[in-house]
């Protein structure tokens, strides 16, 4: 229930029943870190609850004063006062440390192991630690090397010879891959940073590697919670915080002595309570109470990417302060019979501590490099590589070298050319037969039998030639796509087709054009649900010219214009197939004939803003590299038909606004709502293909949550103010985890609904859901992971009753934007 109430919230549609008010906020500790699993009591009730992982409580309270208590081991107690009064309260809580020494507060055994007291002066000292070193300049050595172990499939046939001379020794070299970076960092908090890349070279495929960019997060263990987004949306608990007291169980392996110290090597076990706990050991000094190692393993449940990551950091004194020396972190996926491991090592050197920054100086650009970075010569390598390379690395570079100049000749390109272009029995029925040439950076696709043939296209079967057309400038990122498609029909003897082109010119703003000629079938509603998509009433014969520009304005404010004219004709005169056509009545969906109207022409423009306030990114040479951001995206969009030209029989104008975001909510989930509303300003002439369109659950399967609902009765248009909201809350296992069966299984809980309000049908529509879902790896197949859930559907509406549904849903894991999609 108290999940549903923070939902409706922030919503803004619900009113709370018995008067009663959401009472919420964090506890937060005095550098304004979360406090997990502190007691939260309303004093002289038997209410009470313990905080989440991520600082947060909440009550439902009826109007009233109240004291909330709270209290946590390690810190003083407090009591707030709270005033309620026909309005929700935001109340933060700060706790301040206890001023006597922790070591007072033992743990009782018949054998006494005095681990965790040695973290709790950790603990109790950690602000001092931090404070000694205050904002910092240094130099970072970056060297992340992968190697490929996935089998080499054989061959039957024999093998042709290859394009350059390379013995079979050097196989395992050419599945190798490697990146170094020079890395200057300025650091003065965890949101406010800002790198600057000095060198960077990378030889082969780097695309998963890890840490090429200190935005990939950080694994200081001084903080409460370690984020790094890179490796997991859901960060991890820190031992060494006071809720890792709770949550952990510790044990000392080992004591050893060096000079007037000594150093607790003390194992970091994982309890019951925590969703995201760290499992390895940390090496202490007894008499400084600081970290001199860490060595730990992050949970697989929350691995996307990675089925294994291993972090391994040093620490030493510098400057009067106790700072990250070496990191290294070891890491694989598999993939069908093989797997590919990293291994990503990071040195530190030359810190300037105690640094005053600018309040200007960190902005939205949290890292950059030129142009020159990425042609740094030998001597700046030499200079700069503060760790040593292994044998099996040098042996790589020298061969990536050696071969670099043959293998960039125009006879060795030629060559590859000719190998990608031969055509053979596979390409032509179902790989496809691709056209390469490497001196204009130019790649044509052409399509294989099995693709060119539809046969439940409108009007009966078809037989299709699609090409597609693209080239990408690998200095300046610009790139050139054109895709055209010509098909004919048997049944109605007809030839449609399409040429689109796409031309981004300036990557760095993302400024494109783009150009269109459609002579095709259309849906009266692109977006309808996969049943409606089968019916031919819902399609018609569109011949259009359209155009398109589009670029960053500003950083986080994006534009897109888009105008053309389309010529809309019926295809009720098109023959189809009758036992195609009585599918949909079998299948109890209704008629399925398509629909008649008289032929018009319609010239239309649209304009789109989005716009996300203080988005942060990683300015390349030639590009900008969008990181997530923690504010809200506003959008608008306007549609006009414009009457006359061309002989335009539409004049309207509709508009839509709204916003959308994801909250990153740590240890407890992930949370994603939007909300819009949109009418239409002037309805003079507004044809059917022209309505905003509902769209109706799809039966069955589970779709996006984020733009559509899962129960609505059916499809219809509005044309008034309508209002719509969906809301997604992902737990990533924060319940079931505490679970220790379901822990095993790798269960993750999913919680959710919308609503909508649309004046036309007097409807109000609400609807909520809960599913299950369990993160498998499809082997042999390149998407990686998949998310593969269950989920149960209610709904409630003043229009039509929908029984309880139940649905299957599929989530794959994007590798190129590191999110579930």
């Amino acid at each position: 229930m108290r999940l549903f109430f923070t939902t409706t919230i922030l919503l803004g549609t619900y009113t709370l029943p018995a008067q009663e008010y959401s009472v919420s906020g964090k506890v937060l500790d005095t550098r304004l870190q979360p406090v997990a699993f502190a007691t939260v009591q309303l004093k002289g009730q038997p209410v009470g609850q313990l905080t989440k992982e991520d600082g947060s409580y909440s009550f439902s309270l009826s109007k009233g004063i109240y004291d909330l208590a709270v209290t946590m081991v390690g810190y003083q107690p407090q009591v707030v006062k709270i005033v309620v009064d026909k309005r929700t309260v935001q109340q933060n809580i700060i706790l301040q440390e206890e001023a006597r020494a922790l070591s007072g507060v033992t743990v009782s055994s018949k054998i006494k192991d005095r681990a965790a007291e040695y973290i709790r002066e950790v603990i109790r000292r950690k602000e001092r630690i931090e404070a000694a070193h205050g904002a910092y300049s240094v130099l970072l050595y970056i060297k992340a090397v992968q190697t490929d172990s996935l089998p080499t499939p054989l061959r039957k046939k024999k093998k042709r010879a290859k394009p350059v001379a390379v013995n079979a020794a050097d196989s395992a070299l050419k599945q190798m891959a490697m990146a170094e970076l020079s890395v200057k960092l300025d650091h003065e908090s965890d949101s406010r940073f800002k790198e600057e890349r000095l060198g960077v070279v990378k030889r082969g495929n780097v695309g998963r590697l890890f840490y090429l960019t200190t935005t990939d997060g950080s694994f200081n263990l001084y903080d409460n919670l370690m984020k790094v987004p890179a490796v997991s949306v859901t960060p991890f608990l820190s031992p060494i915080s006071y809720s890792g007291l709770i949550a952990y169980r510790f044990k000392t392996l080992k004591t050893e002595s060096y000079g007037n110290h000594k150093k607790y090597t003390i194992a970091v076990i994982p309890g019951k309570l925590s969703n995201a706990a760290i499992s390895g050991h940390i090496v202490i000094d007894d008499s400084l109470w600081v970290i001199h190692e860490a060595h730990f393993t992050l949970p697989g449940y929350h691995l996307a990417d990675y089925d294994y990551f291993e972090v391994n950091q040093q620490y030493e004194f510098t400057d009067s302060a106790w700072m990250p020396a070496r990191q290294e972190f070891v890491y694989y996926s598999r993939a069908g019979k093989g797997k590919v491991t990293g291994t990503t090592t990071v040195t530190y050197r030359g810190y300037e501590l105690r640094k005053k920054f600018d309040k200007k100086y960190f902005g939205n650009e949290l890292s950059t490099a030129s142009a020159a970075a990425y042609k740094r010569d030998s001597t700046f390598w030499q200079q700069a590589r503060t760790e040593p390379l292994t044998p099996k690395e040098l042996q790589f570079i020298k061969y990536k070298d050696s071969i670099y100049t043959v293998t960039h000749s125009k006879a060795y390109l030629d060559s590859v050319d000719r190998a990608l272009n031969k055509i053979t029995l596979g390409k032509i029925v179902y790989k496809g037969q691709p056209l390469s040439n490497h001196e204009k950076g130019t790649l044509i696709s052409f399509p294989a039998l099995a693709m060119m043939i539809n046969p439940f296209a409108i009007g009966g079967l078809r037989v299709m030639v699609p090409v597609r057309y693209s080239k990408l400038d690998p200095v300046t990122r610009k790139t050139w796509n054109i895709y055209t498609d010509v098909n004919y029909g048997f049944l109605n003897k007809d030839v449609n087709g399409r040429l689109q082109l796409n031309h981004k010119y300036n990557a760095f703003t993302q400024a494109n054009y783009s150009v269109s000629v459609v002579r095709d079938f259309a849906s009266f509603f692109q977006g309808d649900a996969w049943i409606n998509q089968l019916k031919r009433v819902n399609y018609y014969l569109d011949n259009s010219l359209n155009i398109g520009w589009g670029r960053e304005l500003v950083n986080g404010l994006q534009l897109n214009i888009k105008t053309g004219i389309s010529l809309r004709r019926s295809l009720a005169n098109y023959k189809t197939y009758n036992f195609i056509d009585s599918l949909s009545e079998d299948l109890g969906e209704g008629e399925n004939k398509v629909k008649s109207f008289e032929p018009y022409n319609a010239f239309y423009s649209e304009l789109s803003l989005r716009y996300t306030p203080f988005q942060p990114y990683i300015r390349e040479p030639n590009e900008k590299i969008i990181l997530s951001s923690k504010w809200p995206t506003a959008f608008v969009n306007w549609r006009k038909g414009v009457p006359g030209v061309l002989n335009s029989k539409v004049n309207f104008d509709y508009l839509e606004m709204g916003f959308d975001q994801v909250l990153k909510l740590g240890l407890v989930g992930v949370s994603s709502y939007s909300i819009k509303t949109g009418a239409f300003l002037s309805t003079k002439m507004v044809n059917v293909v022209d309505y905003k369109y509902q769209r109706r659950g799809d039966p069955i399967f589970f779709m996006n949550p984020s733009n559509a609902f899962q129960s609505l009765d059916s499809t219809f248009p509005v044309f008034k103010r309508f209002y719509e909201a969906h809301y997604l809350y992902e737990f990533n296992g924060a319940i079931l985890n505490k679970i220790p069966l379901l822990k095993k299984i790798g269960l993750r809980e999913v919680v959710g609904g919308g609503f909508l309000i649309a004046p036309e049908r007097s409807l109000r529509y609400g609807e909520v859901y809960a599913g299950i879902e369990r993160v498998l790896r499809i082997p042999f197949l390149s998407i990686g992971k998949v998310k593969l859930g269950v989920y149960t559907v209610g709904s409630l509406s003043n229009q039509f009753k929908n029984p309880v549904q139940f649905k299957v849903g599929l989530t794959t894991w994007d590798l190129m934007n590191n999110r579930w999609r």
